[in-house]
């Protein structure tokens, strides 16, 4: 008998050593790293692990032959001992093996979760030699027109067959391959101690919380960077879940919209049916909202979120942007990037310009401005970008100039300190008087409405500072004397800030405003002239104002004929039918026109 035990333990041990061997083959075989990918790599070692667990679990599912040896010798000893009594022995009941359900659920797991890695990293290696045959294939052919043709034949076949979607199968099925290894892990250890059954379900669950929110994250904030495979299905099945809630709301609403608005009456007037009626709207908007985001999907989402996003974020790119720009040992791709931008995106971008009491974007446009005006022509990139990035820059300046006319929101003290940081900076007087000079009419207007707008709200101070005084008598011509006597008397500090503004700007104007320049001109001066610029146009106070302006211009000798002649030439049309004046709204667009050479 005992030869009979020896050798059963022997065939047993010698099954379960191949069985190991070929667990511990496949572990190894898994662990070495495919050159072609290092996402087969990570799969091939996940496997390995899991492959070493199946090696610990999988015995149970079977009997042991050490418990069965020790029954057998229990069963032989009873049998003796009942010899030697003279007394029958006591048979005991055979029981069948049976592995616990535990058990089977930890090994059905950790070997689905072996299938599902090792089918991960074969669908890995297919997408690479996939990829590879794309690249390839179409590099076969000599002629490159027939090279064209056949990326364009298999462009088209991988979008046919959806090939986007296989590329992310790979990752999903490792995914999921993790999540069985870890609940089988759980359950493996529950029936064994209890302590560390607890730790690992505490270690599993921060696992489990952490993947759900990197999930559904993106489907909340579509600016987050975080996401897994599973993203996408939550993602359908959220707008899923939500397209059913709104699509329930809209019949509700339309049963009820169906009982409380008449259809034949037309009209409205109980608060119940205006209620039903801003509802019906919303719920139909949403159902709208709804389906474009379940026909596009959760790429096409992000980027439609990205393409709605408010222009603050624009504005934190740019700001990022110019201080990069800045940094970089090129310093001319700070101006070559500032003229690439938009004058209208300029100033969409830094809506409202003062952010908080701060002027946005003051440092890379201060440098411009300096650069622009105090660097020389040798140190200048092309003629061309100078003009483009120095425009844009004198736009952005002047929108920020226009906030001190109605300065709403703006604490007082935040108002002086950032009118006199303009004032010192952005207006220099030096500065100002070169681009007065200059020989494009459109940095002349620009730069003297700049001027002009602060000076407005510079004379409403009860009394002014030397410097102050200095830059007042500049921009305007007057003497410091003359504007010191006449503190207080806003129609006369006004009236020599307009004079100083219309004839600087026709001073040795010899050619015609183009269209660009007119706005900019007309708009300063409804300012200057308080015809409701920038709140709404009063298009009766400005004909009055600029009738005014035109006579008393041409009393003042040759020059003032002369911007007499040039006003009532660029705005004839407007001062020719006097009746026909708009009221207040908007300021109206006018067209250049021709005027006799001075």
């Amino acid at each position: 008998m005992e030869e009979v035990k020896k050798s059963d333990e022997r065939s047993t041990n010698s099954w379960k050593e191949d069985a190991n061997g070929i667990i511990i083959f496949v572990s190894f075989t898994l662990l070495i790293p495919p050159a072609h990918a290092l996402t087969s790599w990570k799969t091939s070692l996940f496997s390995a692990t899991v492959a070493a667990f199946i090696i610990e679990s999988y015995r149970k599912l079977s009997p042991d032959t050490g418990d069965q040896t020790i029954v057998l010798l229990e069963q032989i000893s009873r049998q003796l001992a009942g010899l030697a009594n003279n007394t029958d022995p006591i048979q005991p009941a055979t029981q069948l093996f049976s592995p616990s359900a535990s058990t089977i659920w930890v090994n059905a797991m950790w070997l689905m979760s072996l299938v599902l890695s090792i089918t991960s990293a074969l669908f890995a290696t297919l997408l690479q030699q996939w990829a590879r045959k794309y690249v390839d294939k179409p590099q076969v052919p000599i002629v490159p027109s027939q090279c064209a043709r056949v990326h364009s034949f298999l462009f088209l076949g991988a979008r046919k067959y959806n090939l986007r979607l296989a590329v992310d199968i790979a990752p999903t099925l490792l995914h999921l391959s993790v999540f069985l290894f870890f609940a089988g892990l759980v359950i493996f250890f529950i029936p064994i101690n209890r302590t560390v059954a607890i730790a690992v379900s505490t270690s599993v669950g921060l696992f489990v919380v952490a993947y759900f929110t990197l999930t559904i994250l993106p489907c909340i904030d579509h600016a987050c960077p975080y996401r897994t495979p599973l993203s996408k299905i939550w993602w359908l099945i959220w707008h899923s879940s939500l397209s059913l809630i709104v699509l329930c709301g809209r019949w509700i609403v339309r049963r009820l919209h169906h009982r409380l608005v008449p259809y034949n009456l037309g009209e409205i007037t109980s608060p119940r049916q205006h209620k039903v009626v801003n509802w019906s709207k919303i719920l139909e908007d949403a159902v709208k909202k709804r389906r474009y985001r379940l026909k596009n999907g959760f790429g096409k989402g992000i980027i439609q979120g990205a393409l709605d996003a408010p222009v603050d974020v624009d504005r934190k790119a740019l700001t990022r942007l110019f201080g990069l720009f800045e940094l970089a040992a090129d310093k001319s791709k700070l101006p070559k990037f500032m003229a690439a931008i938009p004058r209208d995106k300029i100033v969409e971008f830094m809506t409202p310009p003062i952010d908080s009491g701060k002027i946005v974007f003051r440092k890379p446009l201060l440098t411009l401005l300096r650069n622009n005006v105090v660097g020389t022509r040798a140190t200048r990139l092309d003629e061309d970008v100078h003009r483009r990035s120095l425009l844009v820059c004198l736009h952005a300046v002047h929108h920020i100039a226009k906030v001190f006319i109605v300065p709403n929101g703006v604490p007082q003290s935040d108002l002086w300190r950032l009118l006199g940081d303009m004032r010192a900076n952005f207006a220099h007087s030096s500065h100002m008087q070169v681009l007065w000079a200059d020989t494009d009419p459109a940095i002349r207007v620009i730069s003297r409405s700049i001027c002009a707008l602060l000076a407005r709200r510079l004379v409403r101070r009860d009394r002014f500072e030397e410097p102050e005084l200095d830059w007042l008598s500049n921009v305007t011509g007057q003497s410091s004397d003359a504007i010191s006597n006449s503190v207080g008397d806003l129609p006369t500090l006004d009236r020599m800030n307009l004079k100083s503004f219309v004839f600087g700007v026709f001073s040795n104007q010899e050619d015609d405003f183009t269209g660009e320049n007119i706005p900019c001109f007309a708009e300063t001066l409804a300012i200057l002239i308080n015809a409701g610029i920038p709140e709404a146009f009063d298009g009766n106070t400005f004909r009055a104002g600029l009738v005014d302006l035109i006579n008393w211009t041409g009393d003042d000798g040759q020059d003032g004929d002369f911007v007499a002649n040039k006003l009532r030439s660029m705005f004839q049309n407007f001062l020719q039918a006097p009746g026909s004046a708009p009221g207040p709204g908007t300021m109206p667009i006018l067209t250049p026109t021709t005027v006799p050479k001075r």
